[in-house]
């Protein structure tokens, strides 16, 4: 049985890691920044993965190679300064994933979790960009400038976290149906 939740898993991270692959570089490639399903396999991962290693790991692998592959197509440099904040809040996320599989998944809660999570990722990763960067000035007035400007870009986030979250939790449910249908 352990070997088949293994081989469960694998495939399961395998394909996410090639969707998000596929779908940040289809979203940059057309100009669509922020449009990805980076915090919603965060998030999923938190609620529906149960092997630890598997679950932490696998929104991190996700932003990773993408990263890279972004790097490459549009030459910049994967190590940038605000990497702990965008690091670090898909780690925050999965750790809400934890407490959204404690309260229940149902809709509501879905949608809930899904706009805290980009907010988190909102705060965390423009603080970086204001706390590490020379676009603002390091005080509160550029703190808030900074926040200000990064407002349209949310806007596309918040609409691809939802729709990616409602997608990749109902797919997963529909599969889950129908396996339990399949093995009575």
């Amino acid at each position: 049985m352990k070997n088949s939740s293994q081989k469960y898993n694998f495939w399961l991270a395998t394909i996410l890691i090639i969707a998000v692959l596929i779908f940040r570089v289809i979203s940059n490639q057309l100009f669509i920044y922020n449009f990805t399903p980076v915090i919603a396999v965060a998030l999923f991962a938190g609620s529906k993965l149960k092997d630890e290693k598997y679950a932490v790991l696998l929104p991190i692998v996700c932003l990773f190679i993408s990263d890279v592959v972004l790097s490459f197509l549009n030459n910049f440099n994967i190590l940038h300064g605000t990497l702990f904040f965008t690091y670090g809040a898909l780690l925050l996320i999965f750790v809400l994933g934890r407490f959204l599989q404690k309260d229940g998944i149902n809709f509501s809660q879905t949608a809930l979790y899904s706009i805290l999570s980009s907010i988190l990722f909102f705060v965390l990763t423009n603080f970086g960009v204001w706390l590490l960067g020379n676009m603002y000035a390091h005080n509160i007035k550029g703190l808030i400038e900074c926040y200000t400007l990064a407002i349209p870009f949310n806007k596309i986030t918040w609409i691809g976290d939802l729709i990616y979250v409602f997608g990749l939790f109902g797919v997963y449910q529909w599969f889950s149906v129908k396996s339990t249908v399949a093995t009575r």
